[in-house]
């Protein structure tokens, strides 16, 4: 047996077993992806690639483990439908094809819905000022801007996967019909105008505090600077022993 056909069957023997399998294999349709898989809610890496329409569907283009150019660099991608919610607005495509275009995502599996992949998706963004990066749920924050709606099933069971989830949705949907966001400024009645005055000087009021509190600190660091260095002058000054008095008699 020559060494590529020693190899060609190594993987073939991989790919028929449950995990060993999965760390070769790029999943590109939700029947690819393993039972058990859906069942323990396992996690899976990738980046955003896109969006497919009627229905939505995020696009997730999943990186295998083990990575093999010519094996998966023909697949394509595979459509997760975003657990718990429902798309209520063109707007999230827009916004999934400008904030999350070529971005790493996280999946977390959670179930099938016929045909479908229902999944959390936590989307990474790099702040490259802060050197940082933020994760957010890419469900939640859709319908907090008022793009998406909660489609929460009733009477989930205590301690799953989707009890950990809905709550977060519910909220995000509370905020989005407090404020008026998206799709809620149609469907709900305009606020009052108290309100909005109230928020408007509320919000002034928080960044005039911020503004302050960061002068302060930059005051503050300028301050220890100055210090700092008067006290570093101080140490380095050669030692003079005072003049010697002269004793008369």
């Amino acid at each position: 047996m020559s060494d590529n056909e020693g190899f060609f069957n190594n993987i073939t023997h991989l790919l028929k077993q449950d995990y060993r399998g999965v760390n070769v294999s790029k999943f590109s349709k939700a029947s690819t992806v393993p039972d058990h898989f859906v069942r323990k809610h396992e996690t899976l890496q990738g980046s955003f690639v896109g969006v497919q329409h009627s229905p939505l569907r995020v696009l997730v283009d999943h990186r295998a483990p083990i990575y093999l150019p010519l094996w998966h660099s023909a697949k394509p991608p595979l459509p997760v439908k975003l657990w718990g919610i429902e798309v209520a607005s063109m707007n999230a495509v827009n916004w999934l094809e400008c904030v999350a275009k070529g971005q790493k995502v996280t999946l977390k599996l959670i179930a099938r819905d016929n045909d479908d992949l229902l999944s959390s998706v936590s989307l990474h963004l790099p702040q490259h000022r802060k050197k940082t990066t933020e994760t957010l749920d890419i469900a939640e924050r859709l319908v907090e801007l008022g793009f998406a709606t909660a489609s929460v099933p009733k009477n989930l069971k205590k301690n799953t996967i989707e009890s950990k989830l809905a709550p977060a949705l519910l909220s995000a949907e509370a905020r989005a019909k407090s404020f008026r966001n998206g799709v809620w400024s149609e469907n709900l009645p305009p606020l009052p105008a108290y309100v909005v005055f109230w928020r408007k000087g509320s919000q002034v009021t928080t960044d005039i505090v911020t503004l302050s509190a960061k002068k302060l600190a930059h005051v503050l660091l300028i301050a220890s600077k100055g210090i700092f260095s008067g006290v570093k002058k101080l140490a380095l000054r050669p030692f003079r022993s005072p003049p010697k008095q002269v004793q008369t008699t």
